[in-house]
C-alpha cells in the first residue's frame, strides 16, 4: 500500500514531470533545437524513474515484507517472483 509519506514525494515529483512535459511541448511548438528537446525528454524520463524507484522502494517495505512476515511461502515466492519481473523489465 502506499503510505502518506510515499504519496506526497510521488505526488509531488510527478507535478513537477507535468511541467517539464508541458515545457516540451512548447519547445516542439516553437522549433527549438532538437538536442535541447531530447535533453528534456532525458531529464523526464530520468524522473519518472525516480518515481517508479520510490514505489517500489515501498512495495518491498509493505506487500513484500508482509508476504515474508506472514511466513507463507507460496505467497512470499509469488511476491518474490512478481518483484523479480518488475526489476528486470525496469532495467531492460
Amino acid at each position: 500500500m502506499i503510505d502518506d509519506q510515499t504519496k506526497r514525494a510521488t505526488t509531488r515529483r510527478l507535478k513537477l514531470i507535468r511541467g517539464q512535459l508541458d515545457g516540451i511541448e512548447r519547445m516542439i511548438t516553437q522549433e527549438k533545437y532538437c538536442i535541447d528537446i531530447i535533453n528534456q525528454i532525458t531529464a523526464v524520463r530520468n524522473a519518472l524513474e525516480k518515481v517508479s524507484l520510490l514505489v517500489m522502494k515501498r512495495h518491498i517495505e509493505s506487500c513484500v515484507a508482509d508476504s515474508i512476515e506472514v511466513g507463507d511461502e507460496r505467497k512470499k515466492n509469488q511476491k518474490i517472483d512478481e518483484l523479480m519481473e518488475t526489476l528486470y523489465k525496469f532495467v531492460t
